[in-house]
């Protein structure tokens, strides 16, 4: 069988399964940054990936689409009850859960159980892992924290967590700096690949390089936002523990004339709808 007939069948078997558990797992979880529209753009990174790797008319051995597409879409799932930084151990428990429902053998998603409890490692350099759905889900995970959209995750997560948005700048460009090396490492023979992906890293990095050159001179809590600063206060006045992006991208920024404000919000509409763009 070809990769897209194993990728078709994967999605036939699992898709419907694993995002009816989701969405009845996830609930009323007001944290947009890894809801199930995250989880969605994770799987089709990999399937990406997967499309990279694989000849055209052989899949890789090594990855089975099924345990990949449960990975991805189950890898987050325990930040329903947990945004910090152990909700792999969660999201690995409740995939336990998911095999039991629908009696699918744990020795069968073995690897897949393995890289949700284990995926949040960004210290780790994956691009040598045995596990080859943990390099697949990392990778994939971490492609979707590049970008427009990356910007908006990880102010939302950080700032959820509690913390400061003085600090925020630094901590983010340290880990997905640390992402944004082990991808390179994992996949850097596939240069069309990488060059597609280097460019979504560094608006991610540039921004909040710009960012912090800003902070130091800014004042939070402002009636009138501004700059890069300005678009990390609407996330945390308008969007953080809300269910809110539509509102976030249709309200303020519409009627602010900061160019940065709007530079960011229509990069993140495009990204974030890329089939409605002309």
């Amino acid at each position: 069988m070809n990769l897209s007939g194993s990728v078709y069948n994967a999605e036939k078997k699992y898709l419907n399964l694993l995002e009816n558990f989701f969405v009845r797992t996830w609930g009323e979880t007001m944290l947009w940054s890894h809801g199930i529209e995250h989880h969605r753009r994770v799987w089709q990174f990999a399937r990406e990936l997967l499309a990279t790797v694989s000849d055209s008319k052989t899949p890789n051995p090594q990855i089975s689409p099924d345990n990949l597409i449960v990975a991805c879409y189950l890898h987050d799932l325990g930040m329903a009850a947990d945004p910090g930084p152990n909700h792999g151990v969660l999201s690995y428990q409740l995939c336990k859960k998911f095999l039991a429902e629908n009696k699918l053998s744990e020795s069968q998603f073995d690897e897949t159980l393995s890289a949700i409890e284990n995926h949040d490692n960004k210290e780790f350099p994956y691009s040598s892992s045995q596990n080859q759905i943990l390099k697949m889900l990392t990778a994939a995970d971490d492609l979707d924290a590049f970008g427009f959209i990356g910007i908006y995750r990880y102010s939302e997560i950080y700032l959820a967590r509690g913390i400061l948005p003085e600090r925020i700048g630094y901590m983010i460009r340290e880990n997905a700096g640390f992402r944004y090396k082990n991808f390179r490492a994992a996949f850097g023979s596939y240069q069309t690949l990488i060059t597609k992906h280097a460019e979504r890293y560094f608006i991610l990095d540039d921004f909040f390089s710009a960012y912090n050159n800003q902070v130091p001179g800014y004042r939070f809590v402002n009636q009138n936002p501004s700059g890069y600063c300005g678009v990390i206060e609407y996330f945390n006045e308008t969007g953080i523990e809300k269910d809110s992006v539509q509102r976030l991208v249709t309200g303020p920024f519409l009627k602010t004339s900061d160019h940065t404000i709007n530079w960011y919000f229509n990069g993140f509409l495009k990204e974030l709808h890329p089939r409605s763009q002309p």
